[in-house]
């Protein structure tokens, strides 16, 4: 399975541009003017990203489209059913 955003041994990539280790981080940084919890929302609900190969991709989205429902949707579908299975 090919993962389209290996890191390779040049470091961090963002954007289309390699970032070197030696870049990415500070040795040091001040939090002193920094506000604690600024961005904590307690009701904040996680979704992670799924990246699928291009043929699982191509596949679902033609049968997204012949379905006339979102490839969201569709996959949810197909997971619960396997759930079920399980």
């Amino acid at each position: 399975m090919s993962n389209p955003h290996h890191l390779g041994p040049q470091g961090n990539k963002h954007q289309g541009k390699s970032i070197s280790k030696s870049e990415s981080m500070k040795i040091e940084y001040d939090f002193l003017k920094a506000e604690h919890g600024k961005f904590y929302r307690p009701d904040a609900i996680f979704s992670f990203p799924v990246y699928l190969e291009s043929d699982v991709n191509d596949f679902l989205s033609k049968l997204a489209e012949q379905k006339k429902i979102d490839v969201q949707d569709l996959v949810n579908d197909l997971l619960r059913a396997n759930m079920k299975l399980i």
